[in-house]
């Protein structure tokens, strides 16, 4: 089930709703939230963030996210009990529940897992890492665009013209990529759109001081920690990778015992 804003990937107590926030892609390595939700028992009302289509086409702020994922309907926003957020995702669950708080006059609990915030650097190790997959190009190519990306996220204070430059710089590199696979321009524009949606939710996550929400939250970070992590009322690390986070079993114990210590 789907309200465009969100979608519902786990089933449950209605009355006691979990809203999760993160950047959901097919094209992703990292577990995310519907792996973590089918681990919990019993099962919960988990809904995830859905992100907006016009990202695809432009840059959006922080507001119009935030805006967008207001968009819930009035049963399900008077019964949100905990807002949870992977890495980037805790920039806005931290805001949403400030504004759940405003309007239903009580804060949701924030749970944040690998709380992360934006500088100009994420993107250079975001692009990094998509460049590294395309597998065409050769490692002097790859190897040129990323030194590129990086020389600019180290010398542009700008972070519009920052994302704007970068998403150039995915879009060249992966026309090339399809034009070897001798793919049509539709498939390519799909995956230039998703790439031009994440550097929008980062855009827009950059706008958000979520530090004093933080520190309201729990945490449950992987092996290596977050640099958000620190700024969080308490933290329990566990033994897995980051991709690993949303997948590992001792993760879902720990966010059930949280639940449940809250009634949910």
């Amino acid at each position: 089930m789907s309200t465009g804003s969100w979608r519902r990937i786990s089933q449950g107590d209605p009355k006691k709703v979990i809203l999760a926030v993160d950047f959901a892609s097919p094209a992703r390595s990292e577990a995310d939230f519907r792996q973590l939700a089918g681990l919990l028992k019993p099962n919960r009302e988990v809904w995830q963030t859905v992100q907006p289509e016009a990202a695809e086409r432009e840059l959006l702020s922080a507001e119009a996210y935030v805006q967008w994922w207001l968009r819930v309907p009035a049963d399900l926003y008077s019964h949100v009990d905990t807002v949870m957020g992977y890495c980037v995702g805790g920039v806005f669950a931290s805001d949403l529940a400030d504004r759940i708080a405003e309007a239903n006059g009580a804060r949701p609990a924030l749970l944040l897992f690998d709380p992360e915030s934006v500088d100009r650097l994420s993107l250079y190790r975001d692009f990094a890492k998509a460049a590294g997959t395309m597998s065409l190009l050769s490692a002097e190519e790859q190897g040129g665009h990323i030194a590129e990306v990086r020389a600019l996220c180290e010398t542009e204070q700008d972070f519009r013209a920052l994302a704007t430059q970068v998403i150039k710089i995915y879009e060249t590199a992966v026309g090339v990529v399809f034009d070897r696979l001798g793919l049509d321009e539709e498939a390519s524009e799909d995956l230039r759109g998703m790439f031009r949606s994440y550097v929008s939710y980062l855009f827009a996550a950059q706008q958000l001081s979520p530090e004093k929400g933080w520190g309201t939250a729990g945490a449950l970070t992987s092996a290596q920690s977050s640099p958000g992590a620190s700024q969080a009322l308490w933290e329990r690390r566990f033994r897995v990778r980051t991709e690993e986070l949303l997948r590992s079993p001792d993760v879902a114990e720990a966010t059930q015992r949280f639940l449940h210590d809250r009634g949910v």
